[in-house]
């Protein structure tokens, strides 16, 4: 299955393009939208492969990710992480560490988590341009 969404292209690159996307549109039916969205800005702003098609500043355009893809992010955005705080924490408990240690430790873990995030993050297909819709 694939999830498409429609932004705007803002700018464009040689080999990409930068789209801007309405959040309230991505996030349509999402009941913690609100929540998200007072830390947030209003749009996302994603740089992708140029496509194909001629394109302009201002065109509209329909992005597809496939829901594989979505999946597989989630997981390794939300799991990693806290795999990593979890394991730091049992080891410094099951070693008898003080517990202001143990929590540097989990700390450290959460930190390290995001660099093995970002390392995992490039194996995941990124959301492409399929159609184009030039604005007159």
């Amino acid at each position: 299955m694939i999830n498409t969404t429609c932004g705007t292209i803002s700018s464009i690159d040689k080999l990409s393009v930068e789209v801007k996307i309405d959040r309230k549109a991505s996030c349509q039916g999402c009941q913690a939208s609100d929540i998200c969205h007072s830390f947030t800005k209003k749009n996302m702003d994603l740089h992708l492969s140029k496509p194909r098609q001629t394109v302009h500043v201002g065109d509209t355009v329909i992005i597809a990710l496939e829901s594989a893809s979505f999946l597989k992010a989630c997981v390794i955005a939300f799991m990693i992480p806290l795999i990593f705080v979890v394991i730091s924490l049992a080891i410094t408990m099951w070693l008898d560490i003080d517990v202001s240690l143990q929590a540097l430790s989990a700390v450290i873990a959460f930190g390290i988590s995001l660099f093995v995030v970002r390392w995992m993050g490039k194996t995941i297909r990124s959301p492409r341009i399929v159609e184009v819709i030039h604005e007159e």
